[in-house]
């Protein structure tokens, strides 16, 4: 009977370890390991974050640094 007992308390706790936890510290964790998932924001942040990838692709295809 031990043995069970044994095997159901170390499910148990195995149980606890593996449920995330749901608090604001570990949503920041979360959000500072993916930073391009940016899900906040104005309208117009979001007009001038898609007018800086647009100058930044630009940028890339003409080089503007690049020496001739």
């Amino acid at each position: 009977m031990s043995n069970k007992a044994d095997e159901l308390l170390k499910k148990m706790e195995s149980d606890q370890t593996e449920e995330r936890e749901h608090s604001l510290r570990e949503n920041a964790i979360l959000h500072t390991q993916n930073p391009l998932q940016i899900n906040a924001g104005t309208a117009f942040d979001w007009e001038e974050m898609d007018a800086y990838a647009k100058e930044l692709e630009r940028m890339d295809r003409e080089k503007p640094f690049q020496k001739k």
